[in-house]
């Protein structure tokens, strides 16, 4: 006999002092949500909503937080504490404006209808967890250039550069832009001086080795938008904008949009990163190396970076 397959729902938490009266809301929205059926937790402080995720990490795709009542540290740490404990990419974490409306519903239902041809969401926070097991600071990396990748997308939204769920999926996509660096020899990648010009060769492969990665799963779900944004991502954030980057050498239009806003936000923790063979460089000083490389960036994408620097000074978000 077979056993017929429970459509798959989403569960919600919702941190929020208002627990009353947005209760009764989310009743009706769960009633009216007929692209993905979801039901919903509603708990008034941030122990509360911890202690249910550590219950059950792998619950919840999405936390909507209504910011009122809330000091701002005790959400940094709430956000902090939730990707430690489930993962950096789910559960998503986003705010409540003072209407209830969750800012972005829309590119949430495209993108769940998106992962349902995917690795399930527990799936994917496996692979979080092996990549912060196997290399502490690449995954670091990885979450920096996730996070300044999300809020240049945003800022990019707002000058007309793409659309909101363009923007969301550089969110997702840019987390797992170096994923092809774990096929990288720990000697080249954790190498205590400059790689030699042969090391530097293999290490470019990062690119594309990542991309064999999701080589499969793409040929047979050729219109997922998720997965062709990783695709993009991963094979060409260090194509430069002058056609003197790498694997293809692409330039000006030719690279996605997706890749050249994660270009900017690789270069720049890149730098503002310690490494075996240097310091740090500061924010500063970082801006300075990027706009001399002349040709390096989308003119367009770098000085929208440059005009809202401040953003990317501060103390990094987690949402």
């Amino acid at each position: 006999m077979y056993h017929q397959i429970k459509p798959w729902k989403m569960k919600v938490l919702i941190l929020s002092k208002q627990a009353g009266e947005l209760s009764g809301w989310f009743l009706l929205r769960e009633q009216s949500f007929e692209t993905v059926p979801f039901s919903h937790d509603i708990v008034p402080n941030t122990e509360s909503a911890l202690r249910l995720i550590e219950r059950e990490p792998c619950a919840y795709s999405m936390i909507l937080i209504d910011r009122a009542g809330f000091e701002e540290d005790e959400l940094e740490r709430f956000a902090s504490q939730v990707w430690k404990i489930a993962s950096p990419l789910f559960p998503r974490i986003v705010e409540l404006d003072d209407r209830f409306e969750e800012r972005n519903s829309k590119w949430y239902e495209c993108t769940l209808r998106n992962l349902l041809e995917i690795p399930s969401i527990g799936f994917v926070q496996l692979i979080t967890d092996l990549i912060r097991l196997r290399d502490g600071n690449l995954f670091e990396h990885f979450l920096n250039v996730k996070v300044y990748s999300s809020e240049l997308a945003k800022l990019c939204v707002k000058n007309g550069i793409i659309d909101e769920t363009t923007a969301e999926m550089v969110s997702f996509a840019s987390f797992f832009h170096d994923i092809g660096k774990l096929l990288i020899s720990d000697e080249i990648l954790h190498k205590p001086s400059k790689l030699t010009p042969q090391e530097f060769e293999s290490m470019k492969l990062h690119t594309v080795l990542g991309t064999k990665l999701f080589e499969k799963i793409i040929r047979t779900n050729k219109e997922n938008r998720l997965l062709i944004t990783l695709h993009r991502v991963i094979k060409y954030h260090h194509e430069r904008f002058d056609g003197k980057g790498y694997p293809e050498a692409l330039q000006g239009d030719q690279i996605p949009v997706e890749a050249r806003i994660v270009s900017v936000a690789d270069v720049f923790d890149a730098l503002t990163s310690s490494r075996s063979y240097r310091e740090a460089y500061t924010p500063s000083e970082a801006i300075s190396i990027m706009t001399a490389d002349e040709g390096h960036f989308d003119p367009q994408i770098l000085e929208i970076f440059l005009r809202n620097f401040e953003l990317f000074q501060r103390p990094l978000r987690v949402f």
